[in-house]
């Protein structure tokens, strides 16, 4: 059930912004007040209020859609539902296929401003040989990535796994790509790889999802035989988990418990994103606002609201807490090569290398010592380098020797 690609272009009707921001305008902001004038608790006021007087009074959303629709956009019928895609076609003679996969609460924006680095590398005197077509999808209920709308319906990572292999395999004609990601975008990348290791033929990470069987992530019970460096990690990563899951059990359980007040206001859904920026980027000591930019923060919080999609897109949770499993079978690895960024990221810390052989084969490692969960922001040159070098290594075949999986 796919169908060719068709072309698509953003126009947000000006109605629904002059609403976004009178909303803004008539916050109460009388009905709050902090203890504490950090971020430990969430946005603090003052940081809220001055952010949103720039939301109302610099801010153009037009700027972003009118960047957003020089890029070559899509929208196709996979598995019966309308996906929208960024399909940049690279340079040179046989630019390799690239799709990046995002995760929540950001959206396919995060990797627009990669992608003419990534398509285009000898712009700024890389290698023409080592292009990407990079392939940029909103996952479904995400930004133009509608569910069904007569029977919208949660979809687990697995499902989109499937949807995405349809995608480049199917609709685009790409017999063997790569898959890279973060957050959830890492876990449908490893699916991938995992299911469709014919098509997918090389992952990269910037987060871990899938472990090894029977050492489920942010539980703190590794398999027995594990090795003392797992044994620390999983104590620390389960930790970090009781202190900042809480989001996750909520969007799990009870999505519509807060679909219905984010629908209704714009600062109360800024202030829901902005904490979980805040607290899974890298900022020792930084403000976000300066870290990220106040313009690409928001940029990001008005994708959910002008295509009213925040309510869907934390139905991923929902799905994959009933349907999801986070560990391998017993006996099974994923095969084909992975490559890993590993950034400080203080919420979703990448495991010791030693954990991740068990579960994968791992021909590329680089640990970056800045960087947290959003390093297509934090550390975007970074993460372009080693997206190259790890193409080229796919495209070379450097890693087929089979001794060197040993």
């Amino acid at each position: 059930m796919s169908s060719t690609p068709a072309p698509f272009q953003i126009h947000i009707p000006q109605e629904k912004l002059n609403d976004i921001q009178s909303r803004i305008r008539d916050f109460p902001w009388q009905a709050l007040s902090s203890f504490d004038n950090t971020w430990a608790h969430g946005p603090p006021p003052s940081d809220m209020r001055s952010l949103c007087e720039y939301w109302t009074q610099e801010y153009d959303w037009r700027k972003t859609e009118a960047a957003i629709n020089k890029l070559s956009q899509f929208t196709a019928t996979v598995g019966g539902l309308e996906i929208h895609f960024v399909h940049e076609k690279g340079s040179g003679p046989n630019p390799q296929p690239l799709l990046l996969l995002h995760g929540w609460p950001y959206s396919f924006l995060s990797y627009v401003h990669l992608i003419q680095r990534l398509a285009h590398p000898e712009h700024r005197g890389g290698n023409i040989n080592n292009a990407f077509t990079v392939i940029v999808p909103s996952l479904p209920g995400f930004a133009f990535s509608k569910l069904h709308s007569a029977n919208p319906t949660p979809v687990p990572p697995q499902k989109i796994a499937e949807l995405m292999n349809e995608l480049m395999v199917q609709v685009l004609g790409y017999k063997e790509y790569i898959s890279h990601g973060g957050d959830w975008g890492s876990y449908i990348s490893e699916l991938l790889a995992f299911r469709f290791p014919q098509h997918c033929i090389g992952i990269h990470i910037t987060m871990s999802s899938i472990r090894h069987h029977g050492a489920a992530p942010r539980s703190g019970f590794p398999v027995l035989g594990a090795s003392p460096a797992e044994l620390s990690f999983a104590a620390k990563e389960k930790d970090i988990w009781e202190k900042e899951k809480a989001y996750n059990m909520l969007q799990s359980t009870k999505p519509m418990k807060i679909a219905y007040a984010m629908a209704d206001s714009p600062v109360g859904m800024l202030a829901y994103i902005l904490e979980a920026w805040g607290a899974w980027a890298d900022l020792r000591g930084k403000n976000l606002l300066d870290k990220v930019g106040r313009g690409r923060l928001l940029d990001e919080v008005m994708v959910y609201l002008v295509t009213d999609s925040f309510g869907t897109s934390t139905w991923i949770y929902t799905a994959d807490y009933k349907h999801g499993s986070w560990t391998l079978p017993e006996g099974k690895k994923i095969e084909v090569p992975v490559g890993v960024l590993a950034c400080p990221d203080p919420v979703f810390p990448m495991p010791p290398r030693e954990v991740l052989e068990r579960s994968r084969w791992v021909v590329a490692w680089r640990d970056s010592e800045v960087g947290g969960h959003f390093p297509f922001h934090e550390v975007g040159k970074v993460l372009v380098e080693e997206l190259g070098q790890f193409g080229e290594g796919i495209r070379r075949g450097i890693w087929a020797d089979e001794k060197c999986r040993k």
